[in-house]
């Protein structure tokens, strides 16, 4: 069931991240870290950021808890030096995703996609899964070269006991305010989308030889069933992005359009589906 997000105060800061965004680790004060992300460049990434986890969890792929996180001014002279320029961004909510314990990123776990290390992963037929996700909402910023996913002891120990997590969204939808986005374009680059990363390609293989009739049919149904799921969920979702990050009327009806359009849903799973091995 999606949640609102919880409201945080951050209690301390205890370093930059040196990526894009310049996200900070903080502790709040639930006692739990959290990468904060401000809104340094545009607003509207943050805004992608919200979004993506609430679709995310829709589609049943792992990403991390988020919160709202609030920094009090009183706690900036108590920030290392490398943080302290980021205290002009954080004079209002935050967008927060929560630490997994354990995690490292994908590229340092799975290199090859052996069957080895496919072993080891709970949830392998995700990375199917978050590749079409990826090309519905245009993600900009995983790829094969560049995952944007992290490895961590699943939740539920067992033979399998790690899980790949989907993080980093602000470079979707484009990458632009949802304003301009076009419903009768996919921006669906195949040579750059995770499906093309070895592992990816690993997991398509063990899928063809357990359904080597049906494999096709059940990826196309899974990418619709989960369209319509969001669909349904669409107005909740957006009412969950807390305040400074409520989508305008305007902001809706594009995204809205550009997600559910079916001529644009069609167009994208066929350049998908051709963009995969099909021996």
């Amino acid at each position: 069931m999606l949640r609102p997000p919880e409201p945080l105060r951050v209690r301390t800061v205890h370093d930059v991240v040196e990526t894009a965004h310049r996200p900070l680790l903080v502790m709040a004060e639930n006692g739990s870290l959290y990468y904060l992300k401000y809104a340094r460049h545009q607003l509207y990434e943050l805004k992608c950021e919200w979004l993506c986890h609430y679709l995310l969890r829709l589609w049943g792929i792992p990403t991390p808890d988020i919160a709202v996180l609030t920094v009090p001014p009183e706690i900036f002279p108590t920030f290392p030096p490398a943080a302290q320029s980021t205290t002009r961004y954080l004079q209002q909510p935050a967008f927060g995703s929560k630490l997994i314990p354990g995690a490292i990123d994908s590229s340092d776990f799975i290199q090859q996609g052996t069957l080895s290390e496919l072993a080891t992963l709970s949830n392998p037929d995700d990375l199917l899964w978050i590749a079409l996700f990826d090309a519905w909402v245009a993600n900009d910023d995983r790829r094969a070269s560049h995952h944007n996913l992290i490895i961590a002891p699943a939740p539920i120990a067992g033979r399998n006991s790690l899980q790949c997590w989907a993080i980093d969204h602000a470079f979707t939808f484009t990458s632009q305010p949802f304003q301009y986005l076009d419903h009768t374009e996919t921006y669906f680059s195949f040579n750059t989308n995770v499906s093309q990363a070895a592992v990816a390609r690993s997991v398509l293989n063990q899928w063809k030889e357990k359904r080597p009739l049906l494999w096709a049919s059940e990826l196309k149904e899974g990418y619709y069933l989960r369209i319509r799921h969001c669909r349904h969920q669409f107005a909740y979702v957006c009412s969950l992005l807390p305040a400074p990050f409520h989508l305008s009327e305007v902001e809706q009806t594009h995204l809205f359009y550009f997600l559910f359009c079916q001529r644009r849903l069609e167009l994208l799973w066929d350049d998908f589906f051709a963009s995969l091995p099909q021996s």
